[in-house]
């Protein structure tokens, strides 16, 4: 009776360990490269340069975006002539 009592409270052990590791995988998950994916912020091409900046790096004039105030400014001197 020992050797099956043994070998039932292992068992269940090892149920109890899958099942905190499944538990765990899946909060993990939630911090992979898929959940940051979504999270991505919107790149914004200069109209200058062509480089790409963060929205929230960018300066914006007429529906046209910039890397810099410099970029801006060269852009609007030279097609607002």
């Amino acid at each position: 009776m020992g050797l099956i009592r043994l070998l039932i409270i292992a068992a269940l052990i090892y149920i109890a360990w899958r099942v905190f590791k499944n538990l765990l995988s899946r909060s993990q998950q939630a911090d992979s490269p898929a959940a940051s994916q979504q999270r991505q912020e919107l790149m914004r091409k200069c109209a200058q340069c062509g480089i790409h900046v963060p929205d929230h790096e960018a300066f914006s004039h007429s529906g046209k975006h910039f890397c810099s105030q410099e970029h801006q400014r060269l852009y609007l001197d030279h097609h607002d002539h």
